[in-house]
């Protein structure tokens, strides 16, 4: 007999350990931890947080729409963009490709090239330079397109001499490589960080040990439930103005070369949303990024594509989604906004 409750307790038990995993599945950690349904921002997924998840599919409804180095025809081109994921639809949903912005409102017909993993942006372009690849498609710009956390790879030595053929450049492991998140069952870990993320949540801006932080806005900028509220993943590195005048000096350079062929360089650093919504944080625990004050006032041979100043201009009339609540990628509005704004001379 005392056997029997023994096996019932503990069948008992196995039942409700699964009956609540899966109610925790289906009712969060499903569209929190996967991509089964839809689109997911790395930053609700890494600090399991519902209430700033936005929901979306991946559409595309722009009457002209960007190439891909693979399906590249050898016809001439306008634009060439190379960049981090930024320049890949890393955020994905409605719109997600700034390129598609570009061919539609300019009828430009534009080609993305995805850069090898360990080549920063400005060599893969001094390569694309040297290896004849810009003399073939004649683009009449290049857009360099990346994050501006990215700073360190700019501000290094580059060596604008480094040739590497197309072939031997397309063996090469892209650096923007997405693919589907893993499949994970309904009984697993994150059910149960879920219930410890958001119990420390109350005490901790990172849940104590998370590379995800909160913090409260003066505004509603988010059409989410948690609207008035950023998600964000501090700074490893705030660039000096030293930093900043050597990217300066090595874009100048990179300009010059292209100008070789006629091609105009075009550098579009996108702000960092801690820097993008800094102003309107009710407490900054971190230091922001003064990279867009530092690159202003330099004296540039490239065109200079300021996404800070025109962003904020828009969060000032209070746009909402201008980027995800969930993701660290702007959205399609800051596209619009950006390519609303600015004219290929």
């Amino acid at each position: 007999m005392r056997y029997q409750r023994l096996v019932l307790s503990f069948v008992s038990i196995m039942c409700l350990f699964v009956g609540i995993n899966y109610v925790i599945w289906k009712t969060v950690t499903e569209n929190l931890i996967t991509d089964r349904h839809y689109v997911g921002g790395d930053l609700t997924r890494m600090g399991y947080i519902p209430g700033s998840k936005m929901y979306r599919h991946d559409t595309t409804d722009l009457p002209r729409r960007h190439m891909e180095l693979k399906d590249y025809d050898g016809r001439h081109i306008d634009m060439l963009t190379i960049g981090d994921s930024f320049s890949s639809g890393g955020g994905g949903g409605y719109n997600r490709f700034y390129q598609d912005y570009i061919a539609s409102y300019f009828n430009f017909d534009v080609l993305n090239v995805n850069p090898p993993k360990d080549s920063d942006f400005i060599t893969t372009t001094a390569i694309l330079l040297n290896n004849g690849f810009l003399k073939q498609t004649r683009p009449r710009f290049v857009l360099i397109g990346a994050t501006e956390i990215g700073w360190k790879e700019w501000s290094r030595r580059i060596n604008f001499e480094q040739n590497i053929s197309m072939t031997d450049l397309a063996k090469y492991p892209a650096r923007n490589n997405y693919g589907k998140l893993p499949h994970v069952p309904f009984v697993n870990n994150g059910n149960i960080k879920f219930l410890l993320f958001n119990l420390l949540y109350n005490f901790s801006d990172n849940a104590v040990f998370g590379k995800v932080y909160k913090t409260k806005l003066t505004k509603h900028f988010f059409s989410v439930p948690e609207g008035n509220e950023l998600l964000y993943i501090p700074y490893r590195h705030i660039p000096s103005s030293k930093d900043v005048e050597q990217v300066n000096q090595n874009l100048n350079e990179l300009s010059d070369r292209l100008n070789s062929l006629g091609i105009r360089l075009i550098f579009m650093p996108f702000a960092d949303k801690f820097t993008l919504y800094a102003r309107w944080m009710e407490k900054k625990r971190f230091p922001e990024s003064s990279f867009f004050e530092y690159l202003r006032p330099l004296p540039k041979r490239y065109l200079f594509i300021d996404t800070k100043a025109l962003l904020q201009e828009a969060l000032e009339r209070n746009e909402e989604d201008v980027y995800y609540a969930d993701d660290t990628h702007s959205s399609w509005k800051a596209s619009k906004i950006i390519f609303g704004n600015v004219r290929f001379e």
